[in-house]
């Protein structure tokens, strides 16, 4: 029916997005940016760290990387949000 094809319609947008997402993921190296957020997060957790004043800096770091990673997993749960809408769609209509 009609639904279906507007279904198959958003399914061939959403496509056109998988690989921007992936590069995004490379581009802004993800992965690294989450091993950084750990290393600093264990060195904070070592007694005396904030004795040193130039490691305050890493707080801000983390806080930093934290929100420019919290921004990417955002983007890809609503990508996977609107993945499960069409999917569900597709049910409805069988």
């Amino acid at each position: 029916g009609e639904a279906v094809v507007e279904l198959d319609q958003f399914k061939s947008i959403l496509a056109t997005y998988t690989e921007p997402l992936v590069e995004v993921r490379i581009h802004f190296d993800l992965d690294n940016k989450v091993r950084r957020i750990n290393e600093l997060d264990r060195s904070m957790e070592e007694p005396g760290f904030w004795d040193d004043p130039d490691r305050s800096t890493a707080g801000e770091e983390a806080k930093n990387l934290k929100d420019e990673v919290g921004t990417f997993r955002e983007l890809e749960q609503e990508y996977e949000d609107i993945q499960v809408m069409i999917q569900m769609g597709y049910e409805k209509n069988d």
